[in-house]
């Protein structure tokens, strides 16, 4: 019978890497609350503007094609349905839609509120930037890389339901390398609760949360062993909101993907042609740039099994699209996932080469969002014509 001295278990226990200095809680970024919710309404404010120039041209995309319009009137129509399992397909996905159900204004409330959870992503990512001690040149670039380009003023005004899944996945994720790189365990279960919302506020974000826990076992762990738990702990709330769901969908409707939609997964041929079209054409590689980007700083950072995550990722994505589970019109899903992933897998106090490296990624990933913005996405050129015209009017 193998036995374990109480000093050797306490040792494999013990932490490798800690968060600060190992000991009390981590310093916000600012120190005082009124300093944060200030710097969160600052880095808001450019999408409020956008939104106050995007609803001055009263008739045009931004009330009539984008996913908040479609949102919206999905929510006026729960009024004429009938209190029966199908009320349960007209609320998915359900965070999403329960918050549009309290938003005022229609159209520019949802486009208010995703700036207002843009500014509050914003801040924590800046926060976490800080923790992982980077400098403010270098923390600038990072956040114009994801924040300063037209895919994410698209999605922050447009689309309430990829803005909210994505900054909870971000957050969940930074909260991953929390638990599992400086193992912080009462961040391993936030992360938890958040994936669960990411996917409950955007199903096409279940496909992510699932390779995100697939990949746990391959980050740096603080901790030796249980590395197969500690995925459990990241996945098992997303897992049994959906399964629970799942199970109500077969025994009323004899369907298990019946959020997705309303009408289950089903391959939908005007959206593969529309992708097709677009991977296809001239500019269609630009779409893989940011996978290539993060292939390359997985290799970068030394972790090259997590150079599976971007190609993994960007087909998820893809498959959700042909499959009707991101909502029509949205553009960048993939770009914006991705450097949200890449930003909290960032190593902590890089230099030298590995800096550099980090930062020209950066810059041309800001690069590659204006040209595709342009060229490859037809959402966010009709984004910007509305904007022109609201600008003009």
């Amino acid at each position: 019978m193998s036995h374990v001295s109480p000093s050797l278990a306490a040792e494999a226990a013990r932490p490798v890497r800690r968060e600060g200095l190992g000991r009390g809680p981590l310093p916000k970024y600012p120190g005082r609350r009124l300093a944060r919710w200030a710097l969160r309404l600052l880095l808001a404010a450019p999408f409020l503007l956008i939104t106050a120039v995007l609803a001055a041209d009263h008739d045009g995309y931004f009330f009539t094609d984008t996913p908040n319009a479609a949102l919206v009137a999905q929510v006026d129509a729960l009024a004429d349905r009938p209190l029966d399992v199908d009320v349960l397909v007209a609320l998915y996905p359900p965070v999403t839609t329960v918050t549009a159900l309290v938003v005022p204004g229609g159209v520019v409330g949802l486009a208010v509120l995703g700036s207002l959870v843009a500014g509050f992503f914003l801040q924590r990512v800046l926060e976490w930037l800080r923790r992982q001690e980077y400098r403010w040149p270098e923390r600038a670039v990072l956040l114009v890389m994801l924040a300063a380009t037209p895919l994410f003023a698209v999605t922050v005004t447009t689309n309430l339901e990829i803005t909210l899944a994505l900054a909870l996945f971000g957050l969940g994720f930074i909260d991953v390398v929390r638990f599992i790189v400086f193992a912080n365990t009462q961040a391993g279960f936030r992360a938890g609760i958040l994936f669960a919302a990411a996917a409950l506020a955007a199903p096409a974000f279940l496909f992510s949360v699932v390779i995100a826990g697939c990949v746990v076992p391959f980050l740096v762990h603080s901790r030796r062993g249980a590395t197969v738990a500690n995925a459990l702990v990241l996945v098992f709330p997303t897992i049994a909101a959906f399964g629970a769901v799942s199970i109500l969908g077969l025994v009323f409707r004899s369907d298990l993907f019946f959020v997705f939609g309303g009408e289950g997964l089903q391959f939908d041929l005007d959206r593969a042609a529309l992708v097709r079209e677009v991977l296809t054409g001239p500019w269609g590689w630009l779409y893989f740039a940011p996978a290539v980007a993060g292939v390359a700083f997985a290799f970068a950072v030394r972790r090259p099994v997590l150079a599976l995550m971007p190609p993994l990722v960007t087909a998820s994505i893809l498959l959700s699209v042909v499959l009707g589970a991101t909502p029509s019109g949205s553009a960048g899903v993939t770009f914006l996932l991705l450097l949200v992933i890449g930003i909290a897998l960032l190593p902590r106090r890089p230099r030298g080469g590995v800096l550099a490296l980090i930062l020209v990624l950066a810059m041309s990933q800001a690069v590659v969002a204006w040209v595709t913005a342009f060229v490859l996405y037809p959402a966010s050129q009709a984004w910007m014509d509305s904007l022109a015209a609201g600008w003009a009017a």
